[in-house]
Protein backbone atom coordinates (compact mmCIF):
# COMPACT_ATOMS: atom_id res chain seq x y z
CA UNK A 1 0.00 0.00 0.00
CA UNK A 2 1.16 3.50 -0.36
CA UNK A 3 2.39 4.77 2.54
CA UNK A 4 -0.03 8.36 2.05
CA UNK A 5 -2.61 6.13 2.30
CA UNK A 6 -2.19 4.54 5.01
CA UNK A 7 -1.63 7.83 6.59
CA UNK A 8 -4.80 9.02 5.93
CA UNK A 9 -6.37 5.83 6.85
CA UNK A 10 -4.43 6.04 10.52
CA UNK A 11 -5.54 9.65 10.84
CA UNK A 12 -8.94 8.80 10.11
CA UNK A 13 -9.30 6.22 12.90
CA UNK A 14 -7.75 8.46 15.25
CA UNK A 15 -10.29 11.39 14.20
CA UNK A 16 -12.97 8.41 15.21
CA UNK A 17 -11.67 7.17 17.78
CA UNK A 18 -11.44 10.88 19.65
CA UNK A 19 -14.64 11.60 18.27
CA UNK A 20 -16.42 8.54 19.88
CA UNK A 21 -14.64 9.26 23.42
CA UNK A 22 -17.29 12.67 23.39
CA UNK A 23 -20.01 10.56 22.03
CA UNK A 24 -23.08 11.05 24.03
CA UNK A 25 -24.43 8.11 26.00
CA UNK A 26 -27.50 9.40 27.86
CA UNK A 27 -30.17 7.16 26.88
CA UNK A 28 -33.02 8.35 29.02
CA UNK A 29 -35.83 10.63 28.70
CA UNK A 30 -35.43 14.37 29.73
CA UNK A 31 -38.84 15.93 29.82
CA UNK A 32 -42.20 15.28 28.68
CA UNK A 33 -43.28 18.54 28.83
CA UNK A 34 -44.27 20.09 25.00
CA UNK A 35 -41.47 22.02 23.12
CA UNK A 36 -43.32 25.03 23.43
CA UNK A 37 -42.39 24.80 27.03
CA UNK A 38 -38.48 24.44 26.80
CA UNK A 39 -36.31 27.11 28.04
CA UNK A 40 -34.58 28.65 24.82
CA UNK A 41 -30.60 27.45 24.68
CA UNK A 42 -30.13 31.12 25.49
CA UNK A 43 -31.86 30.66 28.63
CA UNK A 44 -29.89 27.12 29.20
CA UNK A 45 -26.30 28.59 28.80
CA UNK A 46 -27.15 31.39 31.22
CA UNK A 47 -28.08 29.13 33.93
CA UNK A 48 -25.17 26.77 33.77
CA UNK A 49 -22.36 30.44 33.05
CA UNK A 50 -24.33 31.58 36.41
CA UNK A 51 -22.87 27.95 37.88
CA UNK A 52 -19.19 28.67 36.71
CA UNK A 53 -19.33 26.98 33.68
CA UNK A 54 -18.01 27.66 29.99
CA UNK A 55 -20.74 26.66 27.97
CA UNK A 56 -19.70 25.58 23.83
CA UNK A 57 -22.24 24.38 22.34
CA UNK A 58 -25.99 23.34 23.15
CA UNK A 59 -28.34 20.95 21.22
CA UNK A 60 -31.54 19.23 21.35
CA UNK A 61 -31.45 15.54 20.98
CA UNK A 62 -34.60 14.13 21.69
CA UNK A 63 -36.64 15.02 24.80
CA UNK A 64 -33.02 16.36 26.34
CA UNK A 65 -30.33 19.56 25.26
CA UNK A 66 -27.21 18.33 25.34
CA UNK A 67 -24.55 21.01 26.90
CA UNK A 68 -21.09 20.58 25.92
CA UNK A 69 -19.15 22.93 28.00
CA UNK A 70 -16.01 23.51 30.84
CA UNK A 71 -16.77 23.21 34.69
CA UNK A 72 -14.89 25.37 36.83
CA UNK A 73 -11.64 23.47 36.60
CA UNK A 74 -11.61 23.22 32.94
CA UNK A 75 -12.68 19.63 32.34
CA UNK A 76 -14.80 19.03 29.45
CA UNK A 77 -18.46 18.28 30.24
CA UNK A 78 -21.13 17.12 28.57
CA UNK A 79 -24.30 17.51 30.13
CA UNK A 80 -28.27 16.38 29.58
CA UNK A 81 -30.47 18.37 30.86
CA UNK A 82 -34.08 18.81 30.66
CA UNK A 83 -35.50 21.78 28.59
CA UNK A 84 -38.43 22.29 30.83
CA UNK A 85 -36.19 23.40 33.82
CA UNK A 86 -32.55 23.29 33.07
CA UNK A 87 -32.16 20.34 35.47
CA UNK A 88 -29.66 18.28 34.99
CA UNK A 89 -30.33 14.34 34.26
CA UNK A 90 -27.60 12.59 33.34
CA UNK A 91 -23.76 13.18 32.18
CA UNK A 92 -21.85 11.75 29.55
CA UNK A 93 -19.82 8.53 30.79
CA UNK A 94 -21.72 8.05 33.79
CA UNK A 95 -24.36 6.31 34.90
Amino acid sequence: MNSNIIKSIAGLALLAASLGAYASTYSGECTDKPKSEWKSTTDIKAHFEAQGYTVGKIKASGSCYEVYAKDKDGKRVELFVSPADASVVGRAGTK
